[in-house]
């Protein structure tokens, strides 16, 4: 393969120091200014050969489809979620945002894009019926380094030691599904008391569940990302009730890990595993019956199988 050159641009400092790239902007404001300026400021003093947006396609591929045009540039658009329909499932002020975003504004960098990038098969429907040629259209699936996860260290929980444990990774928002948690956990208790509740994450508030159902979820809250595979190494299975997704990288490496998955049916799931629902009555009947749930295989998503079509997409720029 040719020698690829990777540099990233961003305003997080936490990516400062990411392996494989050269970064630049990290001393920029956070603020969409401070990133309009961080990529203008690399563009004025590089000549790259294409320009890819990672995340949030309505804002950062705004702004990266603009500044590509400007500055003569080939752009590719990667459309990582389901941003057009996000305003369905959002609430209050957040709807209407959401509407702005993702079915407004998440529209011009389309039509700025040379080439376009989607998740799985859903997304690139979806861009089509967007009005992008399907010949435009390259499905390049987030990928996962399965030796990561290759010697996770199971924690000890606080827990009986004869229960199943179900882990949530990610933030307690309505959005991720904790509405659907709140319903389906006291259900679910109600038939089969053995079940574990584990959440690991930022909350936004206070799980609302009856007294019975309590001692049955254990709240760990935010934990290193090093740390994340080995409360996945403890699970029995790792449910997923977000209400919009793309592809999560928490399926992929649960999968890893070698923990089975359960998953809303949104986005492009569906091409990581059989193991989805569409209503908490499936969601339901799938917890009662955890075990029978197969480990999904994680080959297609790992590096080594998917850095040749990566190689093929990028190298004739």
């Amino acid at each position: 393969m040719v020698p690829v050159d990777r540099d990233i641009i961003t305003t997080e400092r936490d990516l400062a120091t990411v392996t494989g790239f050269e970064v630049f902007g990290v001393n920029s404001s956070g603020t969409y200014r401070g990133e309009i300026q961080a990529l203008e400021q690399y563009l004025d003093t590089h000549d790259p050969n294409v320009l890819l947006q990672i995340t949030r396609p309505p804002t950062h591929g705004t702004i990266a489809g603009v500044l590509a045009r400007r500055h003569d540039v080939p752009f590719v658009y990667r459309y990582s979620g389901d941003r057009f329909y996000e305003y369905r499932v959002a609430r209050g002020s957040d709807r209407l945002k959401a509407f702005g975003l993702g079915a407004t504004l998440g529209r011009l960098p389309i039509r700025l894009a040379t080439r376009h990038i989607t998740l799985g098969p859903t997304g690139k429907r979806r861009l089509i019926a967007r009005g992008v040629s399907p010949d435009r259209i390259t499905i390049l699936p987030p990928t996962v380094d399965p030796t990561r996860f290759d010697d996770p260290d199971p924690v000890s929980l606080d827990v009986p030691r004869d229960r199943t444990v179900v882990l949530f990774v990610g933030r307690l928002s309505h959005l991720k599904g904790v509405d659907t948690l709140e319903r389906i956990i006291p259900e679910v208790l109600n038939q089969r008391d053995d079940l574990q509740f584990v959440c690991v994450g930022d909350a936004e508030r206070e799980l609302d569940l009856p007294q019975h159902a309590r001692d049955h979820v254990s709240i760990i809250g935010r934990v290193p990302p090093d740390a994340v595979p080995n409360y996945m190494a403890t699970a029995d299975l790792l449910v997923h009730p977000s209400l919009t997704e793309g592809v999560p990288r928490v399926l992929l490496e649960a999968l890893a890990v070698g923990t089975p998955v359960l998953a809303r049916d949104v986005g492009d799931v569906a091409s990581v595993t059989d193991n989805t629902f569409r209503t908490d009555t499936q969601l339901v009947v799938k917890l009662m019956h955890l075990e029978a749930l197969p480990l999904d295989d994680v080959a297609p998503f790992t590096r080594e199988h998917l850095a040749p079509a990566y190689q093929r997409f990028f190298e004739h720029w």
